[in-house]
């Protein structure tokens, strides 16, 4: 399965957050803006992420209500280890990145090193040019309706949803992309995945996940698959399957044990 990220995202040395910062405030509908560079630690009441905005390795960011990242900006809290906690909701739009978490098996610097990363409602993802959601615990939904990097570019852009606790359920739908990924996740609800493209023969990797409900995968390509899961000799023959508490249908009845 496919780990490295190959996209260069550069944080900017500048902090360009508008408005009061850091501090808790009393009023709900206070609002911070970043408009570019680190996310400095702190308590926000609302985020509003406009430019390329990073939380650095170390940081503590905890937003009471939620984050917002605009068309066309960049919430990169994916790279490092830190601590983000968004106790609202999630939505990133056309042409944005959305990255939080990072784990051992996804860019954490030090290699073996975690963040500590949660979201309590809902992450929306409507057209983003790309999302990577690492480790994180979500206490509603994931969902992301089209978007991607498409086929054009050179680098290796994964979308990836890997490692994570959503107590909700998790649609992707209409992405095209080079690589997507769903990968030692639970989730609590149901997966539906429809109409993922992706120009990588290794994508569309559903390996070792724990579905309480039913997973539907249709109008995949490739289909979806192992991937390099089944192929490393290190791994238990049985490490690939996925535990699926309702039906399957689709293109994604291998993930089930043969004698399940």
């Amino acid at each position: 399965m496919r780990m490295p990220r190959s996209v260069l995202l550069v944080a900017g040395a500048v902090l360009g957050l508008s408005g009061l910062q850091a501090a808790a405030q009393a009023d709900p509908g206070w609002q911070t803006v970043c408009s570019g560079g680190d996310i400095a630690s702190g308590t926000y009441q609302n985020l509003r992420v406009t430019g390329e905005c990073t939380v650095p390795a170390g940081a503590t960011v905890i937003v009471k209500h939620n984050l917002v990242v605009a068309a066309g900006g960049r919430f990169i809290a994916d790279t490092a280890p830190s601590t983000v906690h968004i106790w609202g909701n999630v939505r990133a739009r056309h042409g944005s990145y959305f990255g939080l978490g990072c784990t051992a098996a996804h860019g954490c610097e030090g290699g073996t090193m975690f963040s500590d990363t949660s979201v309590g409602g809902n992450i929306n993802l409507k057209y983003v040019f790309d999302a990577a959601i690492n480790g994180v615990e979500v206490g509603g939904n994931v969902r992301s309706q089209g978007g991607g990097a498409g086929f054009v570019l050179p680098q290796f852009i994964p979308f990836s949803v890997k490692d994570d606790v959503i107590h909700g359920n998790l649609v992707v739908k209409g992405l095209k992309t080079t690589w997507f990924g769903v990968i030692r996740t639970q989730v609590d609800g149901n997966v539906t995945l429809k109409y993922i493209k992706n120009d990588d023969p290794d994508g569309n990797e559903i390996v070792h996940d724990t579905i309480g409900g039913n997973l539907t995968c249709r109008g995949m390509s490739p289909a979806p698959q192992f991937g390099d899961a089944d192929d490393d000799p290190s791994l238990p023959p049985d490490y690939p399957y996925s535990t699926v508490g309702g039906k399957v249908s689709g293109q994604c009845g291998f993930v089930l044990q043969p004698d399940s």
